[in-house]
């Protein structure tokens, strides 16, 4: 079965998703949930990871697409899914998104791109370990400032939420999305070397 999840992204910055040495990770944003003080265990990366909902990316056709200004910025299928501490352990070294250290089995925000701003508030932190995994992709088409419109607007994500597709209409969406596999390198549109936000 094939599956599709889209989400509209607020910021493009490189940071979630991270594209780097041909992989795309979904590390942070996309996490959990606090309600009423408790810390939920929810959101996109726990939905997939977890397979507690009957989709299991290692069987399945399991895709995620980030819509940014009602435009095509990234299509992704989920090709692994690590723990955050499978990943902070040494698999996030480098990457744009290694914010994040394990001490002692747990995980703590580390220093990287604090000054920047990115996902220092308490509330973000505890959303983001609360989404659990991380959802990789060696398959996807991202194309950062280069977006391109494409015949998604009834089926785009209009707030908050995911929409979620299945079968045939997944099937139609992701084969028109991976039209636009160029074999280039694309910038996010707002690099936060440049600028600092988060999506």
């Amino acid at each position: 079965m094939t599956y599709l999840y889209i989400y509209r992204m607020t910021d493009d910055t490189g940071f979630a998703p991270c594209v780097d040495n041909d992989l795309l990770t979904l590390a942070c944003c996309k996490g959990g949930q606090i309600r009423e003080g408790k810390i939920i265990n929810t959101g996109l990366r726990y939905k997939i990871g977890s397979k507690k909902n009957g989709v299991d990316y290692s069987t399945d056709n399991v895709y995620i697409l980030g819509t940014y200004k009602d435009k095509l910025l990234y299509v992704a299928r989920v090709t692994d899914v690590v723990t955050m501490e499978e990943y902070y352990s040494g698999m996030s070294k480098g990457r744009t998104d290694d914010i994040y250290s394990l001490k002692k089995n747990v995980l703590v925000r580390n220093d990287k791109l604090r000054k920047q701003n990115v996902h220092t508030d308490e509330g973000r932190i505890i959303r983001d370990i609360a989404g659990k995994y991380v959802l990789i992709s060696e398959d996807f088409v991202y194309l950062g400032k280069d977006a391109v419109r494409v015949n998604l607007v009834e089926k785009n994500a209009r707030f908050q939420e995911t929409k979620t597709y299945t079968g045939d209409t997944a099937e139609e969406i992701v084969k028109e999305c991976f039209k636009y596999r160029d074999g280039k390198k694309h910038e996010p549109t707002k690099p936060l070397k440049k600028n600092g936000g988060c999506s």
